[in-house]
């Protein structure tokens, strides 16, 4: 888990989506990207290993009064999946390393905060196609560099690495790339995993097989909610917050395209319709 010592002072919509897309310039802080290689494996079905360790941190999501949204169908560090089946082995020793939101194929994703496109493209199985976002503790108002992971998207977005996004932006589709097949069938599940990864540092390079996992200098893996909560300075907090603190206030994006509460750093990655 990130430690005190990682603590840090504070400091409209998207066209031109296509199943390829323009690279652009490497973002600052990038290193030079690491190729297949022996720190990644594959199992007999061909889905790549992860094997970090985390555990679950408690929080659950507030939305404001009067909006509709998009439930967390299985969150942070969950054994099961959305339908109550237990998860694989090889990830994460079992557990859930984001949370799940289950949407209609299609659905418009949000920047979840101001930041910066870092890398996209397609992974493997239980991957899918990808969108990865980095944004400084300026973007959040937390005292992290924060790493964004959109998976399973519909097509690969046509932003560009080095692009600018502001919070409550479509980035994305929904879809179901990297689930058909295996347990969720032909049709494949569409929903959107989300990941977030917190560190000290805006440097990363990229790893894994199909260049997909984005390593962020001394950063880790941890519940997606913390982007919401206030007055974190590192993450050893979370856990040790009463129960009464451990209600993440989610601000959303509505329909009209509007953040509320107005001025909100992070938003929810779905709109939310008023009730």
């Amino acid at each position: 888990m990130l430690t005190a010592s990682l603590a840090l002072p504070v400091e409209a919509q998207m066209g031109g989506f296509g199943r390829r897309g323009s690279g652009g310039e490497r973002p600052a802080g990038m290193k030079q990207a690491e190729t297949p290689s022996g720190n990644s494996t594959l199992s007999s079905d061909g889905v790549e290993r992860r094997d970090g360790k985390i555990t679950e941190t408690g929080l659950a999501p507030a939305f404001p009064a009067g909006f509709d949204c998009a439930p967390i169908a299985s969150p942070f560090a969950s054994p099961t999946r959305f339908d109550g089946s237990m998860r694989r082995g090889d990830r994460h020793g079992g557990l859930h390393g984001g949370i799940d939101l289950s949407l209609q194929e299609g659905a418009a994703l949000l920047a979840v905060a101001s930041g910066e496109v870092i890398a996209r493209g397609e992974g493997g199985q239980l991957e899918g196609i990808f969108l990865w976002l980095r944004h400084a503790p300026a973007d959040t108002g937390l005292a992290f560099w924060v790493f964004t992971k959109y998976q399973h998207l519909s097509t690969l977005p046509g932003l560009r690495e080095g692009d600018r996004v502001q919070a409550g932006q479509v980035v994305a589709f929904s879809g179901s790339t990297g689930t058909a097949g295996g347990y969720f069938g032909a049709a494949g599940y569409p929903h959107l995993h989300l990941s977030t990864f917190y560190g000290p540092s805006a440097e990363f390079t990229r790893k894994g097989i199909y260049g997909s996992q984005v390593q962020g200098q001394g950063a880790v893996l941890d519940d997606p909610l913390i982007l919401y909560l206030r007055r974190v300075n590192d993450l050893d907090q979370v856990r040790a917050l009463p129960d009464e603190g451990k209600k993440a206030g989610i601000a959303v994006a509505g329909e009209d395209g509007a953040v509320y509460p107005a001025g909100s750093k992070a938003v929810w990655p779905v709109r939310c319709k008023r009730k």
